[in-house]
Protein backbone atom coordinates (compact mmCIF):
# COMPACT_ATOMS: atom_id res chain seq x y z
CA UNK A 1 0.00 0.00 0.00
CA UNK A 2 0.93 3.69 -0.27
CA UNK A 3 3.43 5.16 2.30
CA UNK A 4 1.35 5.60 5.68
CA UNK A 5 1.90 8.12 8.50
CA UNK A 6 2.39 6.77 12.34
CA UNK A 7 -1.33 7.00 13.49
CA UNK A 8 -2.42 10.41 14.95
CA UNK A 9 0.83 12.56 13.75
CA UNK A 10 0.64 14.69 10.60
CA UNK A 11 4.11 16.01 9.16
CA UNK A 12 3.57 19.29 8.38
CA UNK A 13 5.54 19.86 5.16
CA UNK A 14 8.70 21.48 5.63
CA UNK A 15 9.46 25.68 4.11
CA UNK A 16 12.99 24.14 3.26
CA UNK A 17 13.50 22.88 -0.08
CA UNK A 18 14.86 19.30 -0.04
CA UNK A 19 18.22 18.92 -2.76
CA UNK A 20 17.37 20.83 -5.86
CA UNK A 21 14.99 22.86 -4.26
CA UNK A 22 11.81 20.59 -3.88
CA UNK A 23 10.15 19.93 -0.92
CA UNK A 24 9.18 15.99 -0.03
CA UNK A 25 6.02 15.72 1.48
CA UNK A 26 2.34 13.00 1.68
CA UNK A 27 -0.65 13.49 0.28
CA UNK A 28 -3.78 11.46 1.05
CA UNK A 29 -6.36 11.11 -1.57
CA UNK A 30 -9.65 9.53 -0.74
CA UNK A 31 -11.04 7.48 -3.86
CA UNK A 32 -12.06 4.30 -4.80
CA UNK A 33 -10.06 1.40 -5.29
CA UNK A 34 -10.10 -1.23 -7.97
CA UNK A 35 -12.88 -3.44 -6.13
CA UNK A 36 -14.99 -0.32 -5.63
CA UNK A 37 -14.26 0.35 -2.20
CA UNK A 38 -13.69 3.80 -0.68
CA UNK A 39 -9.79 3.85 0.35
CA UNK A 40 -7.82 7.13 1.26
CA UNK A 41 -3.92 5.74 0.12
CA UNK A 42 -1.05 8.12 1.00
CA UNK A 43 1.46 9.05 -1.76
CA UNK A 44 4.46 10.91 -1.37
CA UNK A 45 5.34 13.73 -4.15
CA UNK A 46 7.96 16.29 -4.05
CA UNK A 47 7.10 20.05 -5.37
CA UNK A 48 8.81 22.96 -5.48
CA UNK A 49 7.68 26.43 -2.79
CA UNK A 50 5.86 27.53 -5.58
CA UNK A 51 4.08 24.86 -6.97
CA UNK A 52 3.05 24.13 -3.43
CA UNK A 53 1.70 27.09 -2.89
CA UNK A 54 -0.26 26.74 -6.22
CA UNK A 55 -1.72 23.46 -5.04
CA UNK A 56 0.19 21.50 -7.31
CA UNK A 57 0.72 19.00 -4.88
CA UNK A 58 -2.52 17.40 -4.52
CA UNK A 59 -2.70 17.00 -9.04
CA UNK A 60 1.12 15.38 -8.85
CA UNK A 61 -1.12 12.69 -5.91
CA UNK A 62 -4.29 12.62 -8.14
CA UNK A 63 -2.04 11.69 -10.77
CA UNK A 64 0.00 8.87 -9.02
CA UNK A 65 -3.79 7.91 -7.37
CA UNK A 66 -5.11 7.24 -10.87
CA UNK A 67 -1.95 5.68 -12.23
CA UNK A 68 -2.36 3.29 -9.20
CA UNK A 69 -5.87 2.76 -11.14
CA UNK A 70 -7.69 4.42 -8.17
CA UNK A 71 -11.12 6.13 -9.37
CA UNK A 72 -12.44 9.45 -8.55
CA UNK A 73 -13.96 10.97 -7.24
CA UNK A 74 -10.94 12.10 -5.58
CA UNK A 75 -10.31 14.23 -2.86
CA UNK A 76 -6.88 15.32 -1.76
CA UNK A 77 -5.45 16.39 1.99
CA UNK A 78 -1.68 17.11 2.31
CA UNK A 79 -0.38 16.15 5.94
CA UNK A 80 -1.36 19.68 7.35
CA UNK A 81 -5.39 18.88 6.79
CA UNK A 82 -5.36 15.25 7.10
CA UNK A 83 -3.85 14.88 10.61
CA UNK A 84 -6.42 16.92 12.29
CA UNK A 85 -9.15 15.04 10.02
CA UNK A 86 -7.77 11.65 10.59
CA UNK A 87 -7.83 12.84 14.70
CA UNK A 88 -11.19 14.45 14.60
CA UNK A 89 -12.68 10.99 13.12
CA UNK A 90 -11.10 9.11 15.72
CA UNK A 91 -12.50 11.23 18.42
CA UNK A 92 -16.02 11.13 17.07
CA UNK A 93 -15.40 6.64 16.83
CA UNK A 94 -15.68 6.69 13.22
CA UNK A 95 -12.41 5.08 12.13
CA UNK A 96 -11.28 1.99 13.70
CA UNK A 97 -8.44 2.01 16.03
CA UNK A 98 -7.97 -1.59 16.85
CA UNK A 99 -8.09 -4.64 14.38
CA UNK A 100 -8.02 -7.90 15.53
CA UNK A 101 -7.23 -10.81 13.10
CA UNK A 102 -7.43 -14.52 14.40
CA UNK A 103 -4.93 -16.80 12.30
CA UNK A 104 -5.10 -19.93 14.79
CA UNK A 105 -2.82 -22.14 12.83
CA UNK A 106 -2.02 -19.68 10.02
CA UNK A 107 -5.99 -19.54 8.94
CA UNK A 108 -7.90 -16.80 9.19
CA UNK A 109 -10.87 -17.47 11.24
CA UNK A 110 -11.80 -13.64 11.96
CA UNK A 111 -11.22 -10.57 11.68
CA UNK A 112 -12.55 -7.80 13.88
CA UNK A 113 -12.61 -4.02 15.18
CA UNK A 114 -13.84 -1.90 17.48
CA UNK A 115 -15.79 0.85 15.44
CA UNK A 116 -17.67 1.07 12.54
CA UNK A 117 -16.17 -1.43 9.48
CA UNK A 118 -12.58 -1.48 8.06
CA UNK A 119 -11.19 -3.73 5.00
CA UNK A 120 -8.48 -5.60 5.53
CA UNK A 121 -6.02 -7.04 2.91
CA UNK A 122 -4.01 -10.08 4.24
CA UNK A 123 -1.50 -10.87 1.65
CA UNK A 124 1.64 -13.32 1.42
CA UNK A 125 4.62 -13.09 -1.36
CA UNK A 126 6.02 -15.86 -0.71
CA UNK A 127 4.40 -18.67 -2.60
CA UNK A 128 3.13 -17.40 -5.94
CA UNK A 129 4.84 -19.98 -8.55
CA UNK A 130 2.11 -22.17 -8.89
CA UNK A 131 -1.17 -20.76 -10.51
CA UNK A 132 -4.33 -20.06 -8.18
CA UNK A 133 -7.77 -17.67 -8.62
CA UNK A 134 -6.42 -16.24 -5.45
CA UNK A 135 -2.85 -15.17 -6.70
CA UNK A 136 -3.14 -12.10 -8.85
CA UNK A 137 -0.80 -8.86 -9.18
CA UNK A 138 -2.76 -6.22 -7.14
CA UNK A 139 -1.99 -2.43 -6.16
CA UNK A 140 -0.84 -3.25 -2.56
CA UNK A 141 2.52 -1.68 -2.88
CA UNK A 142 4.09 1.65 -2.16
CA UNK A 143 2.23 4.12 -3.87
CA UNK A 144 -0.37 1.45 -5.01
CA UNK A 145 2.48 -0.37 -7.02
CA UNK A 146 1.28 -3.59 -7.98
CA UNK A 147 2.66 -6.80 -6.25
CA UNK A 148 2.20 -10.35 -7.05
CA UNK A 149 0.84 -12.01 -4.33
CA UNK A 150 -2.17 -14.25 -2.53
CA UNK A 151 -4.50 -12.26 -0.92
CA UNK A 152 -7.82 -12.79 1.12
CA UNK A 153 -10.33 -9.77 1.81
CA UNK A 154 -12.56 -9.44 4.50
CA UNK A 155 -14.73 -6.47 5.92
CA UNK A 156 -13.93 -6.85 9.39
CA UNK A 157 -16.59 -6.98 12.43
CA UNK A 158 -17.45 -4.72 15.31
CA UNK A 159 -16.51 -6.02 18.63
CA UNK A 160 -19.27 -6.30 20.77
CA UNK A 161 -18.56 -3.74 23.97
Amino acid sequence: MADEVPSGQAIIPSTEPADGGEIEMQVAVACIDASGSPDMPVFKVRVTQEEYDLDIHYDKARDLAEDARYEGPFICFDAAEYGPILSAARELGLVPQVVVVDITEGQIHSIRCDSGEIKVICYDTSDTGEYSAAVANRPLGENGQFVRCWSHTQLAQSIPA
